[in-house]
């Protein structure tokens, strides 16, 4: 409570003034020797006291209580502090890291997403990587190097560090180098406020969950790498909080009623990763070699599980292979492909901190030994056979256009 004195004028206003008035009349005490003494009267010295002290009172004030100054303070009243602590680098470990496992609002696993006219229209217009689609073909916007928005920015296998500074938690992707701002200080989303790719995003903290309530998209993004369409009435609800130390899990609730009849829900997982830094990343058009190659090596072979090779002989790839990939974010893991005569194949990584099985299908060589296959889940393989048939290294290509490179032998 503050006190009020001096016909309601805050005290430390008053004691302000009390204080600039002493000093005003100090300084004329020192200074009144200088002055003439014919020129010295007592009304006149007290007129110009009283006069500089309205004076500086007056700029005190205006400082004090200027609009901007105001605006400061009640920004600084509704920053509210952390309730929980999200700090840190983390990397995805969903169990199907580069696609969303939807459910209903009831939980119930969904095949299909329940489109609407308009949202099935849209969805007929979008052509992901995989299947009939390829890079050449696919009009994917994280083709062209255009931010991914949300959820969709949660199926690239990059890291992203949670910085939690007062007012704000900052979500810093790796992938593209995106920054998503949450704000935490009790501002209501903007009025009318043009689209945008990220969104904007404002939270509280329930105890230790973060809740991140999202508005704004444009329509330009996918929901998932599948293609679902979404339009600019989306709004996701996020709810960001530990399961233990070194566990991140985020349950993302949205809603669209121009694209979607329901009510959709997912989940993610992330792992922290302390000794970790966001690395740089460069996002460019690389579709232009990748074409070339795919233009190169022309239409896919029909033969499965077979190759001629550059020498002239055939060899069949079917049975085990043993090695390694490299991840997109520079580490190595102990990996396993093994190919079936039903043009089948399975790689497998089996490591503490990360689970792989991808399984591709419609597995042909071409030409030259160059080895391709697609899973379910638009992730491409494009490999290439050794002369001598003992060695396949390739990429995995995932639909957002990240790429693992493998190096198997057989054993």
């Amino acid at each position: 409570m503050r006190v009020l004195t001096n016909c309601g004028k805050p005290r430390n206003f008053v004691i302000l003034r009390h204080a600039v008035c002493r000093r005003i009349s100090l300084s004329f005490a020192l200074n009144h020797r200088e002055i003439p003494r014919f020129a010295r009267n007592d009304k006149v010295d007290y007129f110009f006291r009283k006069l500089l002290c309205i004076v500086l009172l007056g700029c005190a004030a205006l400082i004090m209580f200027s609009p901007a100054l105001l605006a400061q303070t009640q920004a600084g009243k509704m920053q509210a502090s952390p309730a929980g602590d999200l700090a840190g680098v983390w990397y995805p470990s969903s169990v199907n890291t580069f696609n969303f496992i939807w459910t209903d609002g009831q939980g119930q696993h969904l095949n299909a997403l329940p489109l609407t006219p308009w949202g099935q229209e849209r969805f007929k217009g979008n052509h992901p990587i995989g299947g009939e689609y390829t890079a050449l073909t696919s009009n994917d916007p994280n083709n062209d190097c255009l931010p991914p928005g949300v959820p969709n920015i949660y199926t690239h296998a990059y890291p992203v560090e949670i910085l939690q500074v007062q007012g704000r938690a900052i979500m810093y992707f790796e992938y593209g180098h995106f920054v998503r701002q949450i704000f935490t200080d009790g501002r209501d989303h903007p009025k009318d406020a043009n689209p945008t790719w990220m969104g904007d995003s404002t939270g509280k903290w329930e105890g230790d969950t973060l809740v991140v309530d999202s508005t704004g998209f444009n329509d330009k993004t996918w929901l998932d790498v599948a293609g679902h369409p979404h339009s600019e009435d989306l709004h996701i609800v996020e709810r960001m909080r530990r399961a233990d130390h070194d566990t991140l899990m985020i349950d993302i609730t949205l809603e669209d009623p121009q694209a979607y009849t329901s009510i959709l829900k997912t989940q993610r997982k992330y792992i922290l990763k302390p000794g970790w830094n966001i690395m740089e990343y460069v996002c460019e058009d690389t579709r232009v070699k990748f074409d070339e190659f795919e233009k190169k090596v022309g239409a896919k072979g029909t033969k499965p599980a077979e190759a001629t090779v550059d020498s002239g002989s055939s060899q069949s790839i079917v049975g085990d292979w043993k090695g390694t990939i490299k991840l997109a974010d520079g580490r190595t893991l102990p990996a396993a492909f093994s190919f079936s005569a039903s043009s089948n194949g399975l790689l497998t990584v089996a490591d503490p901190s990360v689970s792989m099985n991808l399984q591709f299908r419609n597995v042909a060589v071409a030409a030259g030994g160059i080895v391709t296959g697609v899973t379910s889940d638009q992730v491409n393989f494009l490999g290439k056979l050794s002369a001598d048939g003992k060695q396949i290294t390739g990429d995995v290509i995932l639909p957002s256009g990240t790429g693992h490179k493998i190096s198997m032998s057989r054993p």
